[in-house]
């Protein structure tokens, strides 16, 4: 009888087993068919195969433009397949990248070998664009007119914590933040305590990751006397409607060591830049009028910016989306969007543009090299006829 019990306990046990385990399964089976199943799955690689159509191009439609890569060695550029280590264009430094983005169990994309000569000819073609330095860049980001940016302070309420503010800047002429804070504001408190500060800002029209942005380390110090008039003047200048600046109770500050510039120039682009580097460059001279030539650009000339793409980089394919970004001496940069496929693309000029006349001449140029380039497709096109 107690040899039959057991036999029976052990059997119950056993279906018991059996259903937990085909019960499993059946959840599994159902969640693998979901989209959402990519943030649950115990498989990086099934995830990732199940979650990103990108993830799965054949050769037969793999596009050109490159989708991010998971790679073991490192992440790339989403259009140009370049990975995120470059050189500083006028210092010859290397970018960090931080050993890479990886995903462990990704799925290297298969793409035909004509894709990858595609891939690799734009990769070429970026590598040898003329840029302006980093801290050329950098500089150029924080002369921006009417600009705001996060503040950090140590706060001296909450001791030991961070305190992060929206506030109004402007720069001297050697690119050191101006301030006009209220004796009243948590940050002004804060910084009469310590004076260490950090202030992060961003490039104009600013969405995400792939966007530039600076972190100025340094200690904010109140400015007095003359210069502080010259300073509130700047200030205003940059921010036409600071009318209250000129208030009693306002006064002027400026970030008077900087001890750190962190600039990031996009996903996984981030670039070392002296202090030194950084107060010896000057902003771009573009950037004085570079916002309305862009917006002129991406209101009325989207076709020829595609056009750009495609004659001048050797982009095949549709283009659902092209914008202009930035614009400096040297060139321009545009967003260039397929689809779920999107990345940055440089455009160099034929020659350096430092007056706002000049910028015309040198897009003009560009098109005429896109006619004649369309023209001899073409002729070639009828003697194949």
């Amino acid at each position: 009888g107690v040899l039959r019990c057991s036999s029976l306990s052990q059997a119950s046990m056993m279906a018991s087993a059996n259903s937990r385990l085909l019960l499993l399964l059946g959840v599994l089976s159902l969640l693998s068919s979901c989209a959402s199943f990519s943030l649950l799955s115990a498989s990086p690689s099934s995830l990732l195969r199940a979650s990103s159509p990108l993830l799965r191009s054949s050769r037969r439609n793999a596009p050109v433009f490159a989708p991010f890569s998971l790679r073991a060695s490192g992440a790339s550029d989403p259009v140009t397949g370049a990975k995120f280590t470059e050189e500083n264009p006028s210092e010859g430094k290397k970018q960090s990248s931080g050993g890479g983005h990886s995903v462990p169990g990704a799925v290297a994309e298969s793409v035909s070998e004509e894709t990858k000569a595609k891939r690799e000819k734009i990769r070429v073609h970026q590598e040898a664009c003329a840029r302006i330095s980093w801290a050329e860049v950098a500089q150029t980001i924080v002369a921006q007119k009417e600009a705001f940016a996060v503040l950090a302070t140590n706060s001296k309420s909450m001791a030991g914590f961070p305190l992060a503010s929206l506030v109004g800047f402007a720069v001297d002429k050697d690119g050191r933040p101006i301030f006009c804070f209220s004796t009243m504001s948590a940050h002004t408190v804060n910084l009469m305590s310590d004076g260490r500060a950090s202030l992060c800002v961003t490039e104009k029209g600013f969405v995400g990751a792939a966007d530039a942005r600076v972190t100025l380390v340094g200690t904010v110090k109140k400015v007095e006397g003359e210069e502080a008039e010259e300073l509130r003047s700047a200030y205003m200048a940059s921010h036409a409607g600071a009318y209250w600046a000129q208030f009693g109770d306002f006064s002027m500050y400026r970030m008077e060591d900087i001890k750190q510039v962190s600039f990031v120039g996009g996903f996984a682009r981030a670039g070392s830049v002296t202090p030194e580097e950084y107060l010896a460059a000057k902003p771009d001279p573009l950037h004085l009028f570079a916002q309305p030539v862009m917006k002129h650009m991406n209101d009325d000339h989207t076709d020829a910016l595609k056009d750009y793409v495609r004659y001048l980089v050797g982009v095949e394919g549709p283009i659902d989306k092209v914008e202009m970004r930035r614009l400096d001496r040297l060139g321009f940069d545009m967003r260039v969007t397929n689809g779920n496929d999107s990345g940055l693309l440089r455009i160099p000029f034929e020659n350096e543009v430092r007056e706002r006349k000049d910028v015309k001449t040198a897009i003009v140029a560009l098109s005429q090299k896109v006619a004649a380039q369309k023209a001899k497709e073409e002729e070639e096109g009828k003697k194949e006829e």
